[in-house]
């Protein structure tokens, strides 16, 4: 190969890159919107939801949740977001959660529940992993993200105090079925595998258990996790469901109606 021709390739090359590189960027930014408007309206915690609004010497005690902090967890929910999922387990009768992963959540959702709540949390366990179902649409980065939390058959919540107010159940949230719990479920977090495929299902299969008047939360729609699964369902079900992203987290909401 000639010199110019040498230069040619390598100028070619580096185009290719850069061009492949902006495209990654440009998704990234509009996941951010940076570039543009939210397309799921984002409100503050206290419009959602009257309990959370201050009062003249800070946060209503009736918000006040028992809680350990995000610090040293794996992949966690911030501090802000685990205030608000526990301030709404407090009066969850029945709540529902798309994967347990270390089962930190789980535990603390059990330990704000009413003494009467119950939580069943749903998630694939090491020996169930040849089951999971990736569909054309998903990215790889979640496929692998989905297969490295199902790693645990024992969880946070195991041998406590609460375990008795968890069911814990196995399986791919795909072959999941609903009947037991149709309209039964007060309060849901999905937070599973944030697989394109994975999270239209789950989010169908809560549509169909959430009572009227319950909450479904949804995790990752922003923030470091990217995770564009979970993004793009999401604006999709915003054209026909009234969903709020809660300001300051990653957390999108849903009230099902009365």
């Amino acid at each position: 190969m000639s010199c110019k021709n040498a230069i040619i390739a390598i100028l070619v090359f580096m185009v290719v890159g850069l061009l492949l590189t902006l495209n990654r960027y440009k998704q990234l930014f509009r996941q951010e919107n940076l570039l543009s408007s939210w397309v799921i309206q984002k409100v503050k915690i206290d419009e959602f939801d009257v309990r959370f609004k201050p009062e003249s010497q800070g946060p209503s005690k009736e918000t006040e949740i028992s809680f350990i902090g995000s610090f040293g967890a794996h992949s966690s929910t911030s501090d802000f977001e685990t205030w608000i999922l526990c301030a709404f387990a407090k009066s969850a009768q029945k709540v529902f959660e798309f994967g347990t992963f270390t089962g930190k959540t789980t535990y603390l959702l059990a330990k704000n529940t009413p003494e009467s709540g119950k939580v069943i949390t749903l998630t694939l366990s090491p020996e169930e992993i040849d089951s999971y179902t990736k569909s054309k649409a998903d990215h790889e980065d979640d496929t692998k993200a989905a297969l490295q939390e199902s790693i645990f058959n024992k969880f946070y919540y195991s041998n406590e105090v609460v375990a008795h107010k968890v069911e814990q159940l196995f399986g791919d949230s795909k072959k999941f079925d609903t009947t037991p719990y149709l309209k039964k479920i007060d309060m849901i977090f999905i937070d599973g595998s944030r697989a394109e495929s994975y999270v239209e299902n789950d989010s169908k299969k809560a549509l169909e258990m959430i009572k009227p008047g319950g909450i479904i939360f949804w995790h990752d729609y922003r923030g470091p996790n990217r995770a564009r699964g979970v993004y793009n369902v999401l604006n999709s079900l915003s054209k026909t469901l009234k969903l709020v992203h809660i300001a300051g987290t990653s957390l999108v909401a849903y009230r099902a109606p009365n």
